[in-house]
């Protein structure tokens, strides 16, 4: 972290942890558990009428997008917690009931949208209040939810066209703490920044945010009690402090370093399509990842070469009844088709049968049903050779998409021989199948491993030996090699990237792949980040996989940089003790030739 300058008050600056790139200069706006959102009443004219509900039905339709948007952010092992609650919020949306009600209290009591709105929910959660079932009352929150957001979205589409809204265009949300749907439904034309009290750098709340371009600090304590009504906030994301009440010297440097961070990131963007080359002429592939086929256009327009990662959970986890096989087949298709000749690398099921709804019946599931670490129980590799029938409808549509492209399968959660030599089995059985019944498939489709359980690092070369190429998941190396829970606030600290352990296991799987002589890929957030990206180049990594908005910086970080001061700073990180003396290492490296970039 780089504090701000001398002449800033230290009393007015709060630090905590940055989430996004991005830096946000304006007036605060403090959201409490009383004010949520207001919305405002007023009549509306007979004429009025058709134009409320057309805003209306835009409302629910933009903050239903919202809402999917925000379940595309969280990662696949956290579908299943803050995914269900997204999914409630989507079925509230869409109860024909909630248009049908509303409507009618427009067009007869010739209220506004957003007042009609206000009294539909408040009645539903009056009702759900004398429940005595704690369950029931519970959901008291998702409906609060629901209701504020779509006001919210509303206000936003009025703000548009020149009427009040409740957001100032430009402010900053300050609150204790926001769920993923809250924080999906900010209106980002309005919103600038977000800081909380609560939160950590990987909490759903801030992926949320990362992925929908909000820039915030969270785990900001004490902040909400220094605030006042009218308070200016300065935001600086990528240091991670927040300003209150900034003088005029503190305003004027911070508005040249906002001027200066969005040129540069104009420049990232206009430079995106060339290759990641180093000074020395050092060659490193940039892929993308994504979890639908409508994320595709960015991938490709950001200067994706390929998909490192294709994530195949989506499509279980939003529907009541299994997939069937041309529904995934097409899915692959369009992908593998879209970004031939470059490869698409498709990671089978990562997920457990508790979080896929329409399997529940399965006798696995039965059996890990009461598995509160569901982390550590039958997930990815292990449901799939549980459940072969399910495995080969997967492994059926991805041979049949095989012929449209550069296709290559990706076991995740391996820990040992048997998964990929029962795996490959099932691939030739499978294959020999469709075959005879007419279907093409390619002869030769590689077959690779995610390393991102202690025990594959241990085996790596002979993983390595059975596969066609290796990838490191660093969010679960790093989660099951330091024994903590990536989503538990009260651990959140020990959650360490450059940890010496995880650097010299990641060393060790590039080294084996270098000696096995097969690609050695990285796909977890590291490669995403700034401050982990040249690390892993410099240790060998020749491969990396990242979402579509991280790909335009890293490769212009990677052509400003010389591999062989990247391999110097590998080998000094190699030595360090501790994960701080690790990134202070990184950051001596770039200060001052990149900080807009760490």
């Amino acid at each position: 972290m780089i504090l701000p300058p001398p002449f800033v008050p230290k009393k007015n600056v709060f630090c905590g942890v940055g989430v996004g790139r991005g830096l946000a200069i304006g007036p605060v706006h403090v959201i409490t558990s009383n004010s949520r959102i207001r919305h405002r009443t007023y009549e509306i004219s007979p004429d009025q009428v058709k134009p409320e509900l057309a805003l209306l039905e835009q409302a629910i339709q933009k903050t239903c997008a919202k809402f999917k948007a925000a379940q595309k952010a969280l990662p696949p092992e956290l579908v299943g917690q803050e995914g269900d609650i997204l999914s409630t919020h989507l079925m509230l949306l869409n109860d024909p009931h909630l248009i049908e009600s509303v409507t009618q209290k427009i067009e007869q009591d010739k209220l506004n949208a957003e007042s009609a709105l206000a009294f539909y929910f408040n009645q539903h959660i009056k009702t759900i209040s004398a429940f005595k079932n704690e369950y029931l009352k519970s959901r008291v929150f998702d409906v609060e939810t629901v209701r504020n957001s779509v006001i919210a979205t509303l206000q936003e589409d009025e703000h548009e066209q020149g009427l009040p809204s409740f957001y100032q265009k430009g402010c900053i949300v300050a609150a204790r703490e926001l769920s993923p749907s809250e924080v999906a439904t900010l209106p980002v034309n309005l919103v600038a920044g977000l800081v909380t009290e609560r939160g950590s750098r990987t909490s759903h709340s801030s992926l949320v945010a990362k992925t929908i371009g909000i820039p915030c600090v969270v785990g900001v304590s004490s902040l909400l009690s220094r605030l006042g009504d009218r308070s200016q906030l300065i935001l600086d994301a990528p240091e991670g402090h927040v300003i209150i009440d900034p003088d005029h010297d503190t305003l004027s440097f911070y508005q040249k370093r906002k001027n200066s961070m969005e040129s540069d990131r104009l420049e990232i963007n206009r430079s995106a399509h060339l290759p990641a080359t180093t000074l020395d002429d050092h060659q490193v592939r940039i892929m993308g990842n994504i979890e639908l086929v409508e994320e595709l256009p960015d991938i490709m327009a950001c200067g994706g070469e390929g998909i490192g990662l294709f994530r195949t959970e989506y499509i279980y986890t939003m529907k009541d009844e299994l997939p069937t096989e041309n529904e995934l087949f097409e899915s692959y298709r369009r992908v593998v088709a879209t970004v031939s000749p470059s490869p698409v690398v498709i990671r089978t099921l990562d997920l457990g049968a508790d979080k896929i709804t329409a399997i529940k019946d399965l006798t696995p599931n039965n059996h890990d049903a009461g598995n509160l670490n569901q982390a550590l129980g039958l997930r990815a590799i292990r449901f799939c050779l549980k459940n072969q029938d399910l495995f080969r409808t997967q492994l059926r549509a991805i041979l049949r998409a095989s012929v449209f492209g550069e296709l290559r399968i990706m076991l995740p959660m391996v820990s040992c021989l048997e998964e990929i030599r029962e795996t490959k089995r099932l691939i030739f059985e499978t294959t020999q199948e469709l075959k005879k019944e007419g279907h093409s498939v390619k002869e030769k489709i590689s077959l690779g491993v995610m390393i991102e359980v202690p025990a594959a690092v241990i085996i790596v070369k002979e993983l390595g030996r059975e596969a066609d190429f290796l990838s490191i998941g660093t969010n679960d190396l790093i989660q099951y090699s330091l024994a903590l829970d990536r989503t538990n606030p009260e651990v959140m600290e020990l959650y360490q990237p450059h940890h010496p352990a995880i650097i010299r296991m990641i060393k060790t799987i590039i080294d084996a792949g270098k000696e096995l002589n097969i690609p050695v890929s990285v796909c977890g957030d590291m490669a995403a980040e700034t401050i982990s990206a040249p690390l892993l180049v410099g240790l060998g990594a020749e491969i990396l996989s990242m979402p579509s908005g991280s790909i335009p910086k890293i490769k212009r970080l990677l052509r400003m940089s010389s591999f062989e001061d990247l391999q110097r700073l590998s080998f000094e990180v190699l030595e360090s003790t501790n994960n701080e003396e690790s990134e202070n290492l990184i950051r001596q490296l770039f200060r001052g030739r990149f900080d807009e970039l760490t």
